[in-house]
């Protein structure tokens, strides 16, 4: 089984628990890469399933919907955004960005939050991890856009807050690929 980063890191380990319950001594494999790395991986047969954040068209695999995510941009509570009931698009252009790095798909999803406003973007940061990024973002070098699920536990700690951009669509679609 492959996963994408936010995927593997906080949904399918407990679906390969829930798996390996049913079916106790079943040895099961979990690779943890971005969207490119994972397709590439399902086309070569070295994986039987991937589980990804990206949009894909590819005539050899067979891309199913699995479920629905909501992206969010967060910073730290004490950034001036964390004061405004709203975020505009020339707020957006000013702030610093820490973010995904091409190929993922949760860089996917905010490149197609934000079109119209990407070359004006300051991106001070391109990283792999999720966790790299809301470090980061904590430790108030700039914004960010994850996945929601990947911050439930920065928003419970008071970490992170959630900044409110209207007129921008931050839901995506997760999905199943196979050969």
């Amino acid at each position: 089984v492959g996963a994408t980063l936010s995927i593997g890191n906080y949904l399918a380990v407990g679906m390969v628990a829930d798996y390996m319950a049913l079916h106790p001594g079943s040895p099961v494999k979990l690779d943890v890469e971005n969207t490119e790395h994972i397709t590439e991986k399902v086309l070569n047969f070295r994986l039987d399933i991937g589980l990804i954040e990206g949009e894909l068209h590819h005539p050899e695999l067979e891309v199913m919907p699995w479920r629905s995510d909501e992206m969010a941009i967060v910073c730290h509570p004490s950034h001036p955004l964390a004061q405004l009931d709203t975020v505009r698009g020339e707020d957006l252009t000013r702030a610093r960005w820490i973010l995904r790095e091409s190929g993922s798909g949760t860089r996917q999803a905010f490149d197609r939050a934000l079109h119209g406003l990407l070359p004006d973007l300051n991106i001070t940061l391109e990283l792999q991890h999720t966790e790299a990024i809301k470090r980061a973002v904590e430790a108030r070098l700039g914004i960010g856009c994850l996945s929601q699920i990947t911050l439930t536990d920065a928003f419970r700690r008071g970490s992170l807050v959630h900044l409110t951009v209207p007129q921008r669509d931050f839901s995506r679609q997760l999905y199943m690929i196979v050969h």
